[in-house]
């Protein structure tokens, strides 16, 4: 099959792409890059921006162009253009859909599936029409119970006991309603942060990915369950009170031992400058 992945120039995506791509040499792959989830004009609390600044900047400007000038190939995982060098699958930055040139694109890479993992631009009726066996996307949150940001930071703030990851169908613009296709859980751990968990999802993600495919390419239907559109809700952004809340119930959005532990597979450990 010829698959494209749609995924933001982040951390995460960057982790599960690692996961995945040495198990689809059989295919023919493309990458498209978003910069961001949600728009420019978003304010966000001050919390959350030291989060991005770990999620993308640190890794996007400092950790990835310093490990492929340096150390190229020195881990296990590799940063986005590295990635694209290894594997020889091309890799494209989309700013917009709303542009034609955008659209075609994606019209070109003539591929059977999209994968959307953290996509920060909406899929129009345009797009959705684009690949012949549809647009499965990756929610690292269980559905419909929790729709749209930061699933993880909600589902502890609630103080649930697992947390989890949704493999869905995307049909519609309309944001985390598509069939639900299969979901994974794990516990939660509360003496580790939330960037932790967040990351903790993406294996388990990338197994519902990789089985979603196998099923594709033995001519297996994917069928997915029709969500409770009644059940759950859609989240955005989390303000300052929630950030508050979080806190004062003992959570962490990030710690340093989270940064060196999802360092080690990318070459660095602490303690120990890079060396070529």
């Amino acid at each position: 099959m010829r698959i494209v992945f749609l995924v933001n120039r982040d951390i995460e995506s960057n982790y599960i792409l690692n996961l995945l791509l040495p198990e689809l040499h059989r295919h023919t792959v493309g990458i498209f890059l978003s910069e961001r989830v949600g728009t420019s004009c978003v304010v966000r609390a001050q919390m959350l921006g030291q989060l991005a600044f770990i999620e993308q900047d640190l890794f996007r400007e400092l950790v990835f162009p310093l490990i492929e000038r340096i150390s190229p190939g020195n881990g296990r995982y590799a940063g986005f253009d590295e990635l694209s060098r290894r594997f020889g699958i091309p890799l494209q930055v989309l700013l917009t859909l709303k542009d034609p040139a955008a659209l075609q694109q994606l019209l070109d890479t003539r591929a059977d599936l999209f994968i959307s993992i953290r996509f920060g631009l909406i899929l129009d009726a345009r797009v959705l029409g684009i690949p012949p066996r549809g647009i499965l996307n990756l929610h690292s949150g269980l559905l419909p119970q929790y729709r749209g940001v930061l699933a993880t930071f909600r589902a502890l703030l609630n103080g649930d006991d697992e947390i989890g990851c949704t493999l869905h169908w995307i049909d519609s613009p309309s944001i985390d309603k598509g069939d639900v296709i299969d979901r994974a859980r794990r516990p939660v751990v509360k003496d580790r942060s939330l960037f932790w968990h967040v990351l903790s999802l993406y294996p388990l993600g990338a197994d519902l990915i990789m089985s979603a495919i196998r099923r594709l390419e033995n001519g297996e239907p994917v069928v997915g369950e029709p969500q409770d559109e009644t059940a759950g809700a859609y989240y955005s952004f989390p303000s300052e009170d929630d950030l508050k809340r979080f806190t004062a119930q003992g959570w962490r959005l990030f710690d340093r031992g989270d940064i060196w532990e999802i360092l080690e597979p990318y070459g660095c450990k602490p303690g120990a400058a890079l060396k070529s």
